[in-house]
């Protein structure tokens, strides 16, 4: 059986295929471009600032006439933010200035409002001796025109929105989102609205996975639950080919009616692995078919979530072009001890949270892969080496967290 991390090999030698000219790409306008990838390098369109900015409200002047404090300046106007003034400095003048604005060809240095005094109309007192340089932005500071500031394959986030709209990018190319088939499978499974009878339950895997693909930067696709019948799950697998990623939710064990890997072998999907050395999500399968990327993903909840934690998501990040070959760890101190006896790697749901001392970590109370109540009182997963029967309490552990931490790590598992 194979350990986790060469599934994971496996996995990242299919991704390394991927160059960045097969990556399919689209325009979008730039209200739809937050947290979509960037194809293509931006560069500035003017220099940045465009012209010489007061950084603070207050008085643009000359330093050399304010080296002895306080002295008195004869202020001859007032300059605001996008006024396009002609004012010039002369000595022993000051000019009124707001944040934004343009400061005086003329004028070197803007002192605070708060280091003024307004004595009279015409004229205004410095208590505070400034540098020369202090509180401008001088033209050019942060970029020259034609300077890149943005690189193709990053994440689009607040910032580089705004940088989008400051050089004019109203319209940016990004690189399409992924398409990914979810496919439950089984005769117990109801839909969500409907009333389960004796020996069914409702499908809950399909919520998860929409959820855990929008997360990861793809479009979920939303199939009718197989049957556990071959012509009824090969309908559907084919259906699902037609998207980037088919994910086939249960059925991929060893049961009389897990019938995934057959159907698969009928219509010339090529199976790479089949069974991990993992708990919980041991029957997990990778398969491919041409450019098509398909996952046998197991039917327990939190096994299915594990799963695509550890095999899908890196695929989905390198259909978008991201760095997908490392796992966001956490390390964390464990707060109460783990009895391990699988032989397998294990992933606990857990809670993690901060102390003075850092990250500290403790198992949730759980029933098993089934187990969705108790894993919603998780946010973490505590990874169990496979050769480690038990963890105590004070010992490091690797976590791998639900969400972004900022004291993270770049795991290799």
């Amino acid at each position: 059986m194979l350990t986790v991390k060469s599934a994971r090999n496996i996995i990242f030698e299919h991704c390394s295929r991927i160059t960045p000219e097969s990556l399919a790409c689209a325009t979008v306008l730039i209200q739809e471009a937050f947290q979509r990838v960037l194809a293509e390098e931006v560069r500035v369109d003017r220099d940045y600032p465009p012209f010489a900015r007061s950084m603070r409200d207050g008085y643009a002047l000359l330093a050399r006439d304010v080296q002895q404090v306080p002295v008195d300046l004869t202020c001859i106007g007032e300059i605001r933010a996008g006024d396009d003034s002609e004012l010039e400095l002369h000595a022993k003048e000051a000019v009124q200035i707001m944040t934004g604005a343009t400061v005086p060809r003329t004028a070197d240095t803007v002192v605070m409002v708060e280091s003024t005094e307004r004595i009279s109309q015409d004229t205004v007192r410095i208590l505070k001796a400034p540098s020369p340089g202090d509180n401008v932005a001088r033209k050019g500071s942060e970029r020259i025109a034609g300077e890149p500031v943005l690189s193709p394959f990053s994440v689009i986030g607040p910032f580089a929105m705004a940088v989008l709209a400051s050089v004019g990018k109203s319209r940016v190319r990004v690189v399409r989102k992924p398409t990914i088939g979810i496919l439950s499978t089984g005769d117990e499974l109801v839909e969500i609205q409907v009333i389960p009878g004796p020996g069914k339950i409702r499908n809950s895997n399909s919520s998860s996975l929409y959820a855990q693909v929008l997360r990861g930067g793809g479009i979920p696709v939303l199939l009718r639950t197989a049957r556990d019948e071959v012509s009824d799950l090969k309908e559907q697998i084919r259906k699902g080919l037609e998207t980037d990623v088919l994910l086939v939710n249960g059925g991929v064990s060893v049961g009389k009616y897990d019938l995934v890997e057959p159907v698969f072998a009928e219509l010339g999907i090529e199976i790479h692995f089949e069974s991990v050395a993992m708990r919980p999500g041991q029957p997990s399968v990778f398969a491919t078919r041409g450019a098509k990327w398909v996952f046998g993903l197991p039917g327990n909840p939190v096994s299915t979530f594990v799963a695509f934690e550890l095999f899908v998501r890196p695929v989905l990040r390198a259909l978008q072009g991201l760095k997908y070959d490392s796992l966001p760890l956490v390390p964390a101190v464990l707060e109460t001890e783990i009895v391990e006896k699988s032989g397998r790697t294990a992933f606990l749901p857990a809670m993690l949270s901060r102390s003075q001392a850092g990250f500290v970590v403790k198992p949730v109370q759980w029933k098993g892969a089934a187990d969705i109540f108790s894993a919603t009182e998780a946010n973490s997963l505590i990874i169990v080496p496979l050769e480690a029967t038990r963890v105590f309490p004070g010992e490091l552990v690797e976590v791998l967290a639900f969400e972004e931490c900022d004291s993270q790590s770049e795991g290799v598992f």
